[in-house]
């Protein structure tokens, strides 16, 4: 049987797209997948550290295509995906808590429900409040999830 590891980071839209269209190909292949959380940030820092200065003074251009291309692939996979009024958005809290839902048996609805809160309903998934909702929207207790997120362990 085929293994998928599919690493992600609910920050980032591309991979929402990506995570989206999961359950179609895993369903088409009947490939086993591995869910790996991650810090897109962290990546950014140890391998790409110039994104960050893209993003103090980007092309027009290049933005608007940007925006566009994103938004027609929105679509597609019939999603939203909106412009986060906290962005990059502190992502780490979110990501311990995916290790917390995978733990849980829980992971797919709480990834989805984290993109969905970011993306879609434009909340900051970087304060614990906004978390603890999106915990207890798909059944994880608030109190254990907001204790495991706030671990380092």
């Amino acid at each position: 049987m085929a293994k998928l590891e599919f690493f992600f980071d609910c920050s980032s839209p591309w991979t929402w797209l990506a995570f989206s269209r999961l359950p179609g190909l895993l369903e088409r292949t009947g490939a086993e997948i591995v869910w790996r959380p991650i810090l897109v940030g962290g990546v950014f820092n140890a391998v790409n550290k110039d994104v960050y200065e893209r993003r103090a003074s980007p092309d027009a251009r290049k933005q608007a295509y940007y925006r566009k291309d994103l938004l027609d692939w929105a679509r597609y996979c019939n999603i939203r995906i909106g412009s986060p009024p906290v962005f990059p958005v502190r992502s780490v809290e979110a990501m311990r808590g995916a290790y917390y839902a995978l733990d849980q048996g829980k992971l797919v609805p709480y990834a989805t429900a984290v993109f969905e809160t970011y993306w879609g309903e434009l909340k900051d998934i970087g304060r614990s409040e906004v978390l603890a909702e999106v915990a207890r929207s798909v059944g994880l207790d608030p109190h254990a999830f907001l204790a495991a997120t706030d671990s380092v362990a």
